[in-house]
């Protein structure tokens, strides 16, 4: 943690947040790097291996079977190890994972290669946005939030695009390269304010909030506030984990932030991008497949981008409940070309731009809401005392649908048809909008004392707080 030249608000902020999302966009080409190696591996057979068509279908399958794993023990590490130390840890098992996908020789080199990479995606997926909510003052909280989905956007698209013009292997090399330079770039970064007073580092506290706030803030009186916040915790009456977990807060915040991960997985993201190739290949034979995938991804970084600008200013209810409808009519939209597709082919001769329009879409309304903000919220609502557990609970579900998603999803097409499984997803899609109505609060621009408040209130969440 440097001195540098102080330019503009919340300069070092957006720095530090930045540098902490550049993880993110190493696991985004975790994500990405099926849709496109699918086709090479399968078809093309490039690689050491041969594979099938279902030992692929479990490559895929246990990057998120790995980020299951890695919720309830990165829960701990945070708390005991800190969020910078632990963000740090897991770039190795992120490198070693490339290394075992590159050069296996073995399934079973693959199938731990992806393993090993889900324990980093999980890990990050908690511990980045729990280090960005920490550093960010509540004015710009949701913008530097949104860097997680940015990033992990970002990501994506550059695994699409270079796949576009290199093989699998030589794939491997630059997501792994990429991985190489995110730990000397982070270790610049300092611990959060936060953590540093819970280990009893006051001065270093002190210090580290006005590098991130700059010059002119008044770092002592903000950090005296966070230590009156940790002590009134200390000072309470020893509780459980039960205990602590079934306040009406907690578990407001706990219904909240498992629903919104629950209906993300649910819209099925991570199985449209997972096979956007595939799905693409099969709406028309005359795409551009490649093409075709690297525009969907291109749009769900816009998505994202817009998303940065919109978060603190429209709020988190109203982006997620307009990400839901819009994402539900794109699948209704994909749903009724596929339908057509397969029962009267003729209608659909001119309308091969069709599945790309409505693909992009869903994963430009996906990325402006249901993307990033629950990973935003995930930082924001949790009381300081079960934070590191809950966020766990709420990412260990995220990762246990995503696999359940990327597993059914080739089953779910074979028996509803691809028609009836967007249209199944359409539904889950309108039912988030339902979800978020009811249960999930705003928390834009509110303290982390509101954000509580409101959680504790018996009243229903869309009678809006002033």
């Amino acid at each position: 943690m440097g001195k540098l030249p102080y330019y503009f608000a919340h300069q070092n902020q957006y720095i530090a947040a930045l540098a902490a999302s550049y993880g993110v966009l190493t696991i985004g080409m975790v994500f990405g790097w099926s849709a496109p190696a699918g086709p090479q591996i399968l078809e093309n057979g490039e690689g050491n291996l041969n594979l099938t068509d279902d030992q692929f279908s479990w490559t895929i399958a246990f990057m998120p079977i790995g980020g299951a794993i890695a919720a309830i023990p990165c829960g701990m590490m945070l708390k005991s190890e800190g969020r910078k130390n632990t963000i740090l840890f897991f770039v190795l098992p992120l490198l070693l994972g490339w290394v075992l996908l590159t050069w296996a020789q073995a399934i079973v080199m693959m199938y731990l290669g992806r393993l090993l990479q889900g324990f980093a995606a999980g890990a990050y997926s908690m511990s980045v946005p729990i280090y960005i909510g920490e550093i960010a003052d509540q004015r710009i909280r949701g913008t530097v939030g949104s860097f997680f989905q940015l990033m992990l956007n970002l990501g994506m698209l550059m695994s699409f695009s270079i796949s576009a013009g290199v093989n699998v292997f030589q794939l491997n090399i630059i997501s792994g390269f990429i991985v190489l330079l995110f730990g000397p770039i982070f270790m610049l970064m300092p611990e959060t304010p936060s953590c540093l007073l819970k280990r009893g580092h006051k001065t270093k506290a002190v210090e580290t909030l006005k590098w991130l706030r700059g010059p002119k803030c008044d770092a002592f009186y903000e950090i005296e506030q966070l230590q009156l916040e940790q002590d009134a915790l200390l000072n309470q009456p020893k509780k459980s984990i039960k205990k602590s977990l079934f306040t009406p807060e907690t578990l407001s915040a706990l219904l909240a932030m498992i629903g919104l991960v629950t209906f993300l997985q649910m819209s099925g993201i991570n199985a449209v991008l997972f096979y956007a190739t595939d799905i693409f290949m099969n709406a028309s034979d005359s795409l551009n497949h490649e093409v075709a995938t690297i525009i969907v991804g291109a749009m769900q970084f816009f998505g994202t981008l817009l998303a940065a600008f919109t978060v603190d200013r429209v709020g988190r209810r109203w982006l997620l409940m307009i990400s839901a409808i819009i994402m539900c009519v794109s699948h209704v939209v994909l749903g009724v070309y596929f339908h057509l597709l397969q029962n009267s082919p003729a209608q659909v001769e001119d309308l091969e731009w069709l599945p790309v329009f409505a693909l992009s879409l869903f994963v430009t309304m996906f990325s402006i809401g249901f993307g990033p903000v629950p990973w935003i919220m995930i930082g924001e609502v949790f009381a300081i005392d079960v934070k590191d557990l809950a966020s766990s609970l709420a990412t260990f579900t995220s990762y246990a649908l995503s696999f359940m998603m990327t597993k059914t999803f080739n089953p779910l097409r074979n028996g509803l048809g691809e028609a009836g499984t967007f249209w199944l997803f359409g539904g889950f899609c309108m039912l988030g909008a339902i979800f978020v109505f009811l249960f999930v609060p705003e928390t834009k621009g509110k303290t982390f004392d509101q954000i509580q408040k409101r959680l504790a209130s018996s009243k229903v969440y869309f009678r809006a707080e002033k």
